[in-house]
């Protein structure tokens, strides 16, 4: 879809106050956008139980950046 890909390692640049505090934190991509209407799922922000019981946090592709 866009310049990201299922997989590929970034890091937080920028933030919405719904993800305030992770801006320069990396994680990896697992929805690339095209299933959630352009927002980019990425895991390994917070803890695993976390990330099980909340779900994963999105970004939108300027506020990403591949490392």
């Amino acid at each position: 879809m866009g310049q990201f890909s299922v997989g590929d390692t970034v890091e937080i640049i920028a933030a919405d106050p719904e993800n305030a505090g992770t801006v320069g934190q990396t994680g990896t991509v697992i929805d690339d956008g095209s299933l959630s209407g352009g927002e980019i799922a990425v895991r390994g922000i917070d803890g695993r139980l976390t990330e099980k019981v909340r779900g994963y946090r999105a970004y939108t592709a300027d506020q990403l950046r591949k490392v």
